[in-house]
């Protein structure tokens, strides 16, 4: 906790310390997440991500390298589908802060392409797992459809720390609008001993102030 906390703590110093800088924008973006788990027998399912960047320009010439900087609320998680008998959906919840370094090539004053590549950090704020079962199981009540869920968060759940690295390619029209894909690498293992980390594709669209 004393290592997310400082983190947190660097970036804002950070931000703080270029904001009056020319070359400083803001945005916001959002977009669908496709995530699943590194292990057997997990399927991908859809989330979503929202959230404010920031992008500090480190060249004054419209091409040029760049930092990208973003608090992102995302739902990440995978599923598993039993067909017609049962099925589980994980479904955590993130506030992830990714730090990007990329290069912008400005094709002209209205068209640019753009690439960068970075670790991302993320805290587990909430999110349930979710079982349901169709069919006659003793366990669950007899004949009929039953669900349950648990909190997918705490001592016997998953951890609320992640990190990884990430990787994005897009483009930006008039110099405000954005269309990304992404994918991050989850590189800790989100649950314990079951060798589980996080991957998810991102399509997001931005827009810069």
């Amino acid at each position: 906790m004393k290592k997310i906390l400082l983190f947190f703590a660097l970036v804002a110093m950070s931000v703080v310390s270029i904001n009056a800088q020319d070359n400083l924008k803001w945005g916001v973006m959002a977009g669908m997440n496709v995530s699943k788990y590194t292990i057997t027998g997990f399927d991908s399912r859809i989330g979503f991500h929202a959230g404010v960047k920031a992008e500090l320009g480190l060249s004054q010439e419209a091409s040029g390298a760049y930092m990208d900087f973003a608090a992102l609320l995302t739902l990440k998680g995978a599923k598993i589908d039993g067909g017609s008998i049962a099925s589980i959906k994980f479904n955590p919840y993130y506030l992830e802060v990714p730090v990007h370094v990329g290069y912008k090539y400005a094709v002209n004053d209205d068209f640019a392409l753009f690439g960068s590549v970075g670790p991302y950090i993320a805290v587990g704020l909430f999110g349930k797992a979710k079982a349901k079962v169709d069919g006659n199981i003793a366990d669950l009540g007899g004949l009929g459809t039953n669900s349950a869920s648990e909190d997918i968060f705490g001592d016997d759940g998953f951890k609320r720390f992640d990190f990884g690295l990430g990787l994005k390619a897009g483009v930006e029209f008039s110099k405000k609008y954005q269309v990304a894909i992404s994918y991050d690498f989850g590189l800790v293992e989100v649950a314990k001993d079951l060798g589980m980390k996080n991957r998810n594709l991102m399509i997001s669209l931005g827009y810069m102030f």
